[in-house]
């Protein structure tokens, strides 16, 4: 049936938006950017929807949910504390937490800071170790980064889209408005797939863009630093119920680079890396992610 957005209050006159889709487990899913509403996911709800009953929040400073005080809390660990707050004041019980790409990076902060909070987690396309730690090691992720965006370089969009690519973070904190932020991802994002150019995957990447509205405060929060100094690893040994990373082998940001540390750091954890898939696996690889999520939360 058609969802409806509703509003519950939060501690300090602040408000959160959020929707409903599903009837299974209840579930708190948690979308990336940093920056864009929970609309985006609304595929992972109901490719989900028989398994879990899934509370789409809009994070802070999206939708109709209250800004953070100061841009600290667009951090990982800003968007977890207020996403604890919204259960709370849903009173919903244990939850299965569900991110994907920065949202992943939430779930897998918000299992670690509130372990009673969480009875599982699934952490998609997950983004846990930025570039100064990666540079540290031998920047590994790095490399990844370049050899998966070079794949496309014959594809007709790459000439427009690799430069706004090479200079996200100037442009992002260039920007204005949120128009700018939405546009720039539109630009960029047939490098978050494997195959862009299919038209199936072409026509479900155009639904995505037109869902994506943006915060541009989340966005320059994270580009002006954030994003640079993660690094979840010492927060990972904390987290203590059942985890799944998914990722794509193909993913250019978020892809074994990263999947692989992530899931070593969490003790019984399961990786799925799913192949020849990129970012989004909602659109690439909707049956074998669908596969992993039903049967990891059957366990």
């Amino acid at each position: 049936g058609e969802s409806m957005t509703q509003t519950v209050a939060l501690p300090g006159g602040r408000t959160a938006s959020y929707e409903v889709i599903g009837s299974g487990r209840p579930a708190l899913m948690f979308a990336g950017g940093p920056g864009f509403s929970a609309a985006y996911m609304n595929g992972d709800a109901a490719l989900l929807s028989d398994v879990l009953c899934s509370y789409l929040i809009d994070p802070p400073g999206s939708g109709s949910s209250t800004p953070p005080a100061d841009a600290s809390g667009y951090s990982p660990e800003g968007h977890a504390r207020f996403y604890e707050q919204v259960r709370q004041a849903l009173a919903l019980p244990e939850v299965v937490v569900l991110g994907h790409s920065f949202g992943a990076t939430t779930a897998l902060t918000y299992a670690a800071l509130f372990p009673q909070s969480t009875a599982m987690c699934v952490a998609v396309g997950a983004f846990g170790i930025g570039p100064d730690a990666d540079a540290q090691q031998g920047g590994e992720a790095g490399a990844e980064v370049e050899a998966l965006l070079a794949r496309h370089a014959g594809s007709a969009w790459y000439a427009a889209a690799r430069p706004v690519m090479d200079s996200w973070t100037e442009r992002m904190l260039a920007a204005t408005d949120a128009a700018e932020m939405e546009q720039m991802m539109a630009t960029v994002l047939p490098f978050y797939l494997a195959e862009p150019d299919k038209p199936e995957v072409a026509a479900r990447m155009a639904e995505m863009t037109a869902a994506m509205k943006a915060n541009l405060a989340a966005g320059q929060a994270w580009e002006g630093g954030l994003y640079q100094s993660v690094d979840l690893r010492p927060l990972l040994g904390r987290i203590t119920c059942p985890a799944l990373i998914v990722a794509g082998s193909l993913d250019f940001i978020c892809g074994p680079a990263q999947a692989q540390p992530i899931a070593a750091a969490i003790t019984g954890s399961q990786l799925v890396m799913l192949p020849g898939c990129g970012h989004i696996p909602s659109v690439e690889a909707p049956r074998q992610y669908h596969h992993a999520v039903a049967e990891f939360l059957s366990r």
